[in-house]
């Protein structure tokens, strides 16, 4: 797997109906802005990726993204986002009051 720093800018829904099956298919591709580093250089790239169903509902932002290559029905190898996580949150946020001091 490979991490990239990965800004969604917005997800867009594709849809319709297969002419060869008859069955409904629905994609959901983020467009985005990848920023990564190659060769001691750093790299914006802009375009569009799908997402796989359980992040279809992500919220624009910025994401830590890992990326897993898989075949395509073409043949072609072809990178995939395998999970995302909120760019810079280092772990849960304590509540407010609830610092050394605070009532039991």
């Amino acid at each position: 797997m490979n991490k990239q720093k990965l800004t969604i800018l917005q997800v867009i829904k594709r849809g319709g109906i297969a002419k060869k099956t008859g069955n409904a298919w629905e994609i959901h591709a983020a467009q985005c802005v990848l920023e990564q580093s190659f060769e001691g250089e750093t790299q914006i790239l802009v375009g569009t990726i799908n997402l796989p169903d359980q992040l279809k509902a992500i919220q624009p932002g910025d994401y830590l993204a890992d990326f897993a290559f898989f075949q395509s029905m073409e043949g072609k190898l072809e990178p995939r986002i395998t999970s995302l996580v909120p760019f810079g949150v280092s772990g849960p946020k304590p509540k407010a009051g609830a610092g050394l001091g605070a009532p039991v």
